[in-house]
């Protein structure tokens, strides 16, 4: 079998998980990471060591440069941070990549995610968000019993990220009622703007998102800072269903009806593993259980609209970037 051509920008910690699922590919490829920072660098190195592979199968090779790569990929993974991630990607379609896993979020405005659709569309490219809960498999076990109905999703966790996070919970909300079309409030939001520790040039908030869809579902996504003992724990309930699942203690509970098949274990799954699925799906099928870049547009675009009229109504700056990552 020929090998496979994986491209991957920026190693860093998400990056770095995403190199050790390519490692444990079932089949052979050639990996082109692209990371300017040596500390990343060395930090994916050290992981890639701790992963049992095939070194006659796989090689691997590192570059400082988007303009170092060689040839075009069968997927580029981009994990870079979002500030300036648009003008990355449309650099690579340039060069003639056209299969991408993109992690979120995935850019930082409305108009730039516009700008990223138009050039992959323009190309006849392929792009997937990674929001892989979808691949968890109690997640697919819980889909079954909720699939295109009306359902009220409420998430509770103990921390302040709220920002990077939100998406995955919207996603997760659109993948069960079916519905890619919520509209966010977002006045429940603490007054109170966060640090992020992905850099100075990032934000993070806390508190509570608010939303609904046109097919009658509805949500709330809480991230409360006060306790980060707090579990996060998602509640589903649709007409004749209630699941809670605790992810931070790996349990679900079926509290309607009882009889439900959904078992008592969640099981926490790993970037290191799902994007090994993920990456086998795209490249043998061309296809993914993951969001469209299209399917996630509206979800990304009420994130920015209403992180940016949060932090303009605290700080009195009209943002055109959200500064959220």
């Amino acid at each position: 079998m020929a090998r496979k051509k994986i491209v991957l920008i920026g190693c860093g910690n998400i990056g770095s998980r995403h190199l050790q699922a390519a490692a444990k590919l079932p089949f052979p490829c050639t990996v082109q990471v692209v990371e300017p920072n040596e500390t990343s660098q060395e930090l994916a190195k050290s992981r890639l060591a701790d992963v049992a592979y095939d070194r006659n199968a796989h090689d691997f090779h590192w570059h400082k440069s988007i303009q170092d790569l060689k040839g075009k990929s069968d997927l580029t993974i981009v994990a870079t941070s979002a500030a300036g991630r648009g003008a990355v990607i449309s650099d690579l379609v340039n060069s003639g990549h056209s299969r991408f896993l993109i992690e979120k979020m995935v850019c930082q405005s409305e108009a730039e995610y516009r700008s990223l659709l138009s050039t992959i569309e323009a190309s006849e490219g392929k792009a997937w968000v990674n929001t892989p809960r979808r691949y968890y498999k109690s997640y697919l076990r819980i889909r079954e019993h909720f699939h295109n109905q009306p359902i009220h999703l409420s998430v509770v966790a103990g921390n302040e990220g709220l920002g990077s996070n939100a998406i995955h919970f919207l996603d997760l909300f659109s993948w069960i009622c079916g519905d890619y079309k919520a509209k966010l409030v977002g006045d429940l939001l603490f007054d109170k703007l966060f640090p992020n520790k992905r850099g100075p040039n990032f934000l993070e908030v806390a508190g509570t998102i608010t939303g609904a869809s046109p097919n009658g579902s509805s949500l709330n996504i809480s991230f409360f800072p006060f306790d980060e003992h707090i579990p996060l724990t998602v509640s589903i309930v649709s007409r004749d269903t209630h699941v809670v699942i605790n992810e931070t203690n790996a349990k679900i509970f079926n509290l309607a009806p009882k009889n439900h098949p959904l078992g008592e274990d969640f099981q926490n799954e790993f970037v290191s593993d799902t994007t090994t699925q993920i990456a086998s799906d795209i490249i043998s099928k061309d296809e993914c259980l993951l969001a469209s870049l299209e399917d996630s547009f509206v979800a990304h675009s009420e994130l920015f609209r209403i992180f940016n009229a949060h932090i303009e109504k605290l700080t009195g700056e009209k943002k055109e970037l959200c500064p959220i990552t």
